[in-house]
């Protein structure tokens, strides 16, 4: 009988991730010419993918105060977040400033999620509420600041971005919330059970970004496509 164990989600946490990996992968033999927006999203997918095989095997797991932390889990957030936003911006063509201030945001965002789990009680809550509020610094930013700055190359990238910028801030939402019921906030799940819902928050932020935007990007060359070959539809 299959045993519901927390080294099995992890294993279908990096299926999952490597799965999504694949479409960026064929798109950046297919199509060369975005090979900057293909290579962001397989590093996205790639790296989770890695780290949670590595999760699987045991590999930087440690324990805080009787909880497990798990230290490829954060390194994963850190680099494929900031990968992940990157991309976002990479859609607007907004300037240098935009992306720095994304990129500080989202790294405050994870380095205090990180000094939540291992502080001790009650600063690891000061710690939470200040990740909040850079959160909601960064949504900010995505949500208002960013889309007035982009000068989007046309309709259909900036729907891209709008579906994605979208799916992104409603899904990472949920992040704060798991915590607050997890081990390290008031204890309602169980860790195996917040391991089980993190996979699946993880799976369909990055798996499912990464698919919607090789879709995206792939639905913009088919109209460059047509429009080129169309001269009606070129005027």
């Amino acid at each position: 009988m299959l045993a519901f164990t927390v080294g099995l989600w992890l294993s279908l946490g990096f299926a999952g991730m490597a799965l999504s990996t694949l479409p960026p992968l064929w798109q950046l033999v297919a199509d060369p010419d975005n090979r900057v927006h293909y290579l962001t999203l397989v590093g996205i997918t790639g790296i989770a993918a890695v780290a949670y095989l590595g999760m699987a095997l045991g590999v930087g797991t440690v324990t805080v105060d009787g909880r497990p932390l798990y230290v490829l889990r954060y390194a994963d957030w850190l680099v494929t977040t900031l990968l992940l936003v990157g991309y976002l911006w990479l859609l607007t063509n907004a300037g240098r400033r935009a992306l720095g201030r994304l990129l500080a945001l989202d790294a405050a965002v994870i380095v205090l999620g990180v000094a939540s789990v291992v502080l001790p009680t009650p600063v690891r809550f000061l710690a939470f509420a200040a990740g909040a509020a850079a959160f909601l610094a960064l949504a900010r930013e995505l949500v208002v600041r960013l889309p007035r700055l982009a000068a989007f190359d046309d309709d259909r990238h900036g729907a891209t971005f709008e579906k994605l910028r979208n799916v992104t801030v409603v899904l990472w939402t949920m992040y704060p919330v798991v915590w607050l019921l997890g081990p390290a906030g008031i204890g309602l799940l169980q860790p195996s059970t917040e391991v089980l819902v993190f996979v699946y928050l993880d799976v369909v932020a990055k798996g499912g970004f990464v698919v919607m935007a090789v879709n995206g990007l792939a639905a913009v060359g088919d109209g460059e496509t047509a429009a080129g070959s169309d001269p009606v539809a070129a005027d």
